[in-house]
């Protein structure tokens, strides 16, 4: 099956929650916020392309961000970029896709990633997905990869599964972002993993699963005309704003995951940002020249290499400096993030976003 695999990178997020250096012309997946010398979106690429050839790699992105894409993707081919209208959450642009690449390749096997993931043990990733596409059963089922949690995190979904003696496990519920009692009752059952946000299924399952459980949507585009820019534009207007899982996932009857044991992270956030970077003796992570005292659990990143940051008194705060933002949160508190957006956004401040 791996020579009928195609990939969906979903690049299409807004990254509201890595402001004020993510902005609406610029957001986090065309950002290099590890430091690592290229953006999120160029590595998973880049990891994807280690499987799969670049003419079976599609880009999943907004129209304005369209040159973004060209710019940071030159190696795509350009009719493998699907870019959306509007913002219309996972589903619709799931759903788009493999209208595409369903009448082109009618035998098509997708694996759909997001594009904002950070897994440092690529070859163990890598080995279970060509392990997935080369043993499971596509026949009916959509499979998805879950992560052993190792912290009661309160930010990620998760699947509880059915124990079985085999590498694909039927998923009994989805529960997404609980509270921290209720994860770490989670954990203790050992029948729970993160939901990575990843899937793998053929084509023509993706458009029956539609076609049963999001009716509305299915006809939406499955009427589609492809070729003409006004009908595409039609259909998002028409389609609801709803994710994969909720559209999806929740409801088909046969979903199917597979436990994935390599570091994993969603960096939905700067305080994942915080999780997966080295830190001092004192538990900061720095992206930026800092001098600290009395200082510890903090994250500090600046876009202006020449700025000097000084710190005294701080504990589990996220410092961030932009040229003509800066944020100052408790890590505690990063979700408000997005609120502070909205606030700033009603106030008329979109200079700022």
């Amino acid at each position: 099956m791996i020579e009928k695999t195609h990939a969906l990178v979903l690049a299409g997020g807004s990254g509201t929650r890595f402001w004020p250096v993510s902005r609406m012309n610029r957001p986090k997946q065309f950002l290099d916020v590890l430091g690592i010398g290229k953006t999120l979106l160029q590595a998973t690429i880049e990891r994807v392309n280690q499987l799969l050839p670049l003419e079976r790699i599609w880009l999943s992105a907004n129209q304005q961000h369209q040159h973004l894409i060209e710019t940071q993707t030159p190696h795509i081919p350009p009719e493998r970029r699907l870019y959306e209208p509007l913002q219309r959450n996972t589903a619709p642009s799931i759903l788009y896709a493999v209208e595409v690449i369903a009448r082109q390749f009618p035998e098509a096997l997708m694996w759909i990633l997001p594009a904002d993931h950070f897994i440092p043990d690529q070859e163990e990733f890598l080995r279970l997905i060509e392990s997935i596409i080369n043993n499971c059963d596509f026949s009916e089922a959509i499979f998805t990869i879950g992560i052993r949690p190792s912290h009661p995190h309160t930010g990620y979904g998760y699947i509880q599964f059915i124990p079985k003696p085999t590498l694909c496990k039927p998923v009994k519920t989805f529960t997404e972002k609980p509270s921290k009692e209720l994860a770490e009752l989670f954990i203790q059952s050992g029948d729970f993993l993160w939901n990575s946000g990843m899937f793998l299924a053929r084509a023509a399952v993706l458009k029956e699963a539609f076609s049963q459980f999001a009716p509305d949507l299915y006809e939406i585009f499955s009427d589609m005309d492809l070729s003409d820019p006004s009908s595409l534009l039609k259909a998002f207007q028409q389609a609801p704003a709803i994710s994969f899982d909720y559209a999806i996932m929740e409801k088909y009857p046969t979903v199917m995951v597979i436990e994935g044991n390599f570091r994993w992270w969603d960096l939905g956030g700067w305080n994942a940002i915080h999780e997966v970077s080295p830190h001092d003796q004192w538990g900061n992570s720095s992206y930026a020249q800092v001098r600290t005292q009395s200082v510890k659990e903090c994250l500090f990143f600046s876009d202006n290499p020449k700025k000097i940051i000084v710190a005294e008194g701080l504990s589990g705060y996220l410092i961030i400096d932009t040229a003509d933002a800066l944020l100052i949160l408790p890590r505690s508190q990063e979700q408000s993030i997005r609120d502070w957006v909205q606030r700033l956004r009603t106030e008329g401040n979109s200079e700022y976003l």
